[in-house]
């Protein structure tokens, strides 16, 4: 079973990187307690993003923090966008609980290598 196996969705618009266009985007895992929304990253080509070159196998962001587990809707994480930076990092924006904008930082490379790396198959 996968953490996004209950259904999938876009979130910001891709990510230009030489390796092929950099997708975060968001999936829903069914628990007894209810759904939980989390985001991970896939990778397409440059050329025909309808090819997927590589879909990280582990989440890169879940809910855990209060303002994420609880509010309006429980156990969210929802991305809103994505803002590439000189430096080589993105600025993530994600709703929690959809009741709170917040942002966080990663680096690009590191997320096109998680879908390089620790990749599985596109569902």
């Amino acid at each position: 079973k996968h953490w996004d196996e209950m259904k999938i969705g876009p979130g910001a618009p891709p990510i230009k990187t030489d390796k092929g266009w950099l997708n975060i985007y968001h999936g829903v895992f069914p628990t007894m307690d209810g759904s939980v929304y989390r985001l991970g990253v896939a990778l397409h080509d440059l050329n025909d993003p309808s090819i997927i070159i590589g879909v990280g196998d582990e989440w890169i962001l879940a809910p855990e923090e209060s303002y994420e587990l609880t509010g309006y809707v429980h156990n969210v994480v929802f991305t809103c966008g994505a803002v590439p930076e000189e430096d080589g990092t993105v600025k993530i924006y994600w709703g929690a609980a959809d009741t709170v904008m917040c942002v966080g930082e990663a680096y690009i490379n590191d997320l096109v290598n998680l879908c390089l790396n620790n990749s599985r198959k596109a569902m």
